[in-house]
């Protein structure tokens, strides 16, 4: 194993032992070493799902998840500011975030932001409970490139295909992605979502992809 690779692997293990100043030094050796801010961000993603699965498996408790997220948050709030030149950077993509009204879980949406943020995203986090005209308002306001939905909740998630709906005639532009525990890609594209993000290990290149997809449409339209 290279130093590179063990230095990720000490990322992943540091997230599962809420350890933050194990973060702290192995984030700072893996850039020194040469890592990719992309790999650095896999590895504490993949950490913290490893925890999530040992949470569902009920091997973790609660408590010990919350603390594993603030490492990993800790984490990647270091990676997007020692890596500022390694973002997004030359367009600076705005996006509006938000859980959807009714649904007060927004543990998942707090780390997508942060996931979006260390790749240089402008971030709208509207919080959680977010109505419908408060994200059409939002996105128009802040001439958002991509809104992000989230919904944790079965009887929640259907609000988003009428917020999917009215973006789309007050901001046709804007690309939907959308997440939550009991969506799937199927039942994003029936919402009329342009991406479904399964978790954040995976979320950038699922939104990345869309809007890819989407600006190629918009060309061959033209």
């Amino acid at each position: 194993m290279t130093e590179s690779n063990a230095l990720l692997k000490k990322l992943e293990t540091a997230v599962s032992e809420h350890r933050d100043e194990v973060m702290a030094d192995a984030l700072d050796a893996a850039l020194d070493a040469g890592a990719p801010s992309a790999d650095v961000r896999h590895a504490i993603m993949q950490g913290l799902e490893n925890v999530r699965h040992r949470l569902m498996s009920n091997d973790f408790s609660i408590p010990d998840f919350l603390i594993c997220i603030d490492t990993a948050t800790g984490g990647l709030d270091r990676l997007s500011s020692l890596r500022k030149d390694d973002r997004a950077g030359e367009e600076d993509i705005s996006l509006v975030i938000g859980v959807v009204e009714g649904d007060p879980h927004d543990m998942g949406k707090n780390i997508i932001a942060a996931v979006y943020r260390t790749r240089g995203y402008h971030v709208f986090d509207l919080g959680r409970e977010v109505s419908k005209d408060t994200f059409v308002r939002s996105v128009q306001e802040t001439g958002a490139k991509v809104l992000a939905l989230s919904a944790m909740m079965s009887t929640t998630m259907t609000g988003m295909r009428d917020i999917i709906q009215e973006v789309r005639v007050k901001s046709p532009d804007t690309v939907v992605i959308v997440g939550g525990a009991p969506m799937d890609e199927k039942l994003a594209a029936s919402y009329g979502a342009d991406g479904y993000a399964e978790s954040a290990v995976n979320v950038l290149e699922e939104t990345e992809a869309a809007v890819k997809k989407c600006s190629s449409e918009v060309l061959r339209n033209l």
